[in-house]
């Protein structure tokens, strides 16, 4: 009988990166999908499938244009209405 952990790692997977430092291992993955054969069979899937590879592309697109992650959250801008506050030294 076969591990599932070792059938698992035996699949096929697809995935998706930003250019950007991908010849280093270092671009944005933005798509990562263990597939079969069997999965294929499916329209309903391969229809599924073809949709977030769409979203994919456009996302590692993104990522190239602007050069940051997509889901990197944006820095807060200062409110200059605001108070600087300096922490006292202990």
């Amino acid at each position: 009988m076969r591990d599932d952990t070792t059938k698992e790692k035996a699949m096929p997977q697809i995935i998706v990166t930003a250019d950007h430092g991908a010849a280093f291992g270092e671009g944005a993955v933005t798509l990562r999908e263990r597939v079969s054969v069997a999965d294929l069979e499916s329209d309903h899937f391969a229809t599924q499938l073809v949709e977030r590879l769409g979203w994919a592309v456009a996302d590692a697109h993104e990522v190239e244009r602007v050069g940051d992650p997509i889901d990197a959250p944006p820095e807060p801008e200062p409110d200059p209405a605001e108070p600087l506050t300096v922490p006292s030294p202990a």
